[in-house]
């Protein structure tokens, strides 16, 4: 019988391609156009990228850039102050990315210069490069990095949560800190109880899931442009979760609905309609263990998923949701390849049954929702495709917004200076053009 750890599971399974870290480059060209890795690494320091975000460039391109497009990357961003360091300080970082259409011949010259050299020695690729760090207000605390237009941001910390107008925020030294468009607090007394769970919408609609329990929204057109106010106060809150030990760990709402999902560390999945400010779902136990992500599809409307730390992703009808006495509810689909703690899960913006997932176990995978409806009694043939590049956990992924790159995704993990490399940098990783198709 054939071994099959030696063995990539491509052979096995005609849609699913899996290979060992070290031996994933030498197989670039069967799966990708390219894979961009690029060491996040400022002026030789060691950095963490914790979120990753696309947006447009600022510009526009010139006629000798017509065969090549250029998007932004945005990232809320440790820096370690050496490489054996654990104080670190917080920015917002901004990354230019060049890319080229699928099947581009500049795609595979890249492959070339990337395949002349060991991953080790490899510090960067040529076609991402930082262009700004912004030091953050609250300089031990970036939780998130979200982008609300393509020349707004929105980060949070503990106490506050910032819009940064980037068009205005010009930085020429290190030593500037520039100043934000507007806060956002939860209370009068600015207590610090900002949550990791943070999402937009419409350009103008900032969530997040607090630490007290409380879902709060802030709608930007309440702020008075030109006045003495200081902080923006959320527009609805609700106290969702009274349990002080069980916490919000995301948040994520359509850009059509009213309603907003989230999930906690106990396990629970719930939905809030803010327009009501009323609790429409409370799923407890919807996973056995802390639920670490979720997210809408946006292109139907009661589809949802949701991952939890023992590596499980739960997909959703939320119509169906419903707590079951003395047992778990049912979900319409179980995925169960992941061998780590499940951080982000996220449908494409392009195809309503992909999604996208990262863990713990440093890898990528893609899935396909139709491949379970059409074998549902079988239910890990989801997986497509398996990206193996990290060395480290996988924090955050993100789909590229532009059809053209509609099978583009960036990805990232941490520094660390506790391994058996005695100090691997923090990664980000273009995966361009995969073949999932």
């Amino acid at each position: 019988m054939m071994d099959n750890k030696d063995v990539p599971i491509e052979k096995i399974r005609g849609y699913t391609c899996v290979y060992k870290s070290s031996t994933w480059e030498s197989r670039i060209a069967l799966r990708y156009d390219v894979v961009y890795s690029q060491f996040t690494e400022w002026n030789n320091k060691p950095c963490s990228f914790y979120t990753i975000e696309w947006g447009d460039a600022p510009r526009k391109r010139s006629r000798q850039e017509e065969n090549e497009s250029k998007y932004m990357l945005y990232s809320a961003t440790n820096m370690a102050l050496t490489m054996s360091d654990e104080i670190s300080e917080a920015y917002l970082s901004i990354l230019e990315c060049q890319l080229y259409p699928e099947g581009s011949p500049l795609n595979y010259g890249i492959v070339n210069s990337i395949q002349s050299y060991k991953r080790a020695n490899a510090k960067h690729c040529d076609n991402i490069n930082f262009c700004q760090r912004i030091s953050h207000h609250e300089t031990e605390s970036l939780q998130q990095a979200r982008l609300l237009t393509s020349q707004k941001v929105v980060t949070s910390g503990k106490q506050f949560i910032y819009v940064w107008d980037l068009k205005n925020t010009l930085v020429r030294s290190d030593y500037e800190r520039p100043t934000t468009q507007i806060k956002l607090a939860l209370d009068d007394i600015n207590s610090p109880i900002i949550g990791p769970a943070l999402c937009v919408k419409n350009k103008q609609i900032v969530i997040n899931g607090a630490e007290n329990g409380y879902l709060a929204l802030w709608n930007l057109a309440d702020y008075q442009t030109g006045s003495n106010q200081r902080t923006l106060m959320p527009r609805y809150n609700n106290q969702i979760i009274e349990d002080p030990t069980n916490k919000i760990l995301s948040c994520d709402c359509k850009e059509d609905s009213t309603n907003v999902s989230c999930t906690s560390s106990q396990g629970n999945v719930i939905i809030w309609d803010y327009r009501t400010n009323k609790i429409s779902k409370n799923v407890e136990k919807a996973h056995k263990v802390a639920a670490t992500s979720c997210h809408m599809n946006p292109h139907k409307e009661h589809s949802l998923l949701t991952s939890s730390v023992d590596g499980i992703i739960e997909w959703w009808d939320t119509r169906k949701m419903k707590n079951v006495f003395n047992s778990k509810p049912t979900s319409l689909s179980t995925f169960k390849q992941h061998q780590g703690s499940v951080n982000k899960v996220a449908w494409s913006p392009h195809n309503n049954e992909l999604f996208a997932s990262c863990s713990d176990d440093c890898s990528v995978i893609i899935w396909n929702t139709e491949v379970i409806n059409k074998n549902k009694n079988d239910k890990q043939e989801g997986a497509k495709f398996k990206h193996t590049g990290h060395r480290q956990k996988v924090l955050d992924i993100a789909w590229h917004p532009d059809p053209k790159f509609s099978k583009t995704i960036a990805s990232v993990s941490p520094f660390t200076s506790h391994s058996s490399d005695c100090g691997i940098t923090g990664l980000l990783q273009g995966l361009i053009n995969i073949r999932i198709i």
